[in-house]
């Protein structure tokens, strides 16, 4: 396994906590449906940079694109809204195990049903018991 993978995910989630924190502390001051635009601003002209620096293309909608694709940024608002939301009244640590939490579940029933073009991998009792400990993790911030 690439190192690459490994590290980009762990940067995603230091970003995401980052983002979170940021988005919550500016909620505070300018109400959160504005701190989700500015955040949103920024997340936009970022990808507009790295299209136009690696990719480039211009079709959006090439053939055989089932429309299921486009709905991935109602999922980043959700985790943008939800994380800049629970951040200060939860705190940093129980959102993001709740969201860990999630993210594995999900994971388990996409990965076992093989949904949304990706190959199946079936739930084992390893991988349960890697929920368990996730359950776990959760319950101990909780404390």
């Amino acid at each position: 396994m690439s190192l690459a993978p490994i590290l980009f995910a762990i940067l995603a989630g230091v970003a995401a906590t980052v983002q979170a924190t940021l988005n919550a502390g500016l909620a505070r001051s300018t109400g959160l449906g504005l701190a989700l635009i500015v955040n949103t601003v920024g997340v936009l002209l970022g990808t507009i940079l790295f299209w136009r620096l690696t990719d480039g293309r211009t079709d959006l909608f090439p053939d055989g694109t089932h429309w299921i694709y486009y709905l991935g940024g109602a999922g980043g608002f959700i985790v943008i809204a939800s994380l800049a939301y629970g951040f200060p009244r939860l705190g940093a640590g129980w959102t993001i195990a709740l969201m860990v939490f999630g993210q594995t579940v999900a994971a388990l029933m996409i990965d076992h049903a093989g949904w949304l073009g990706l190959a199946r991998t079936e739930v084992t009792l390893q991988r349960l018991f890697g929920l368990l400990l996730v359950v776990v993790g959760v319950a101990v911030f909780r404390l």
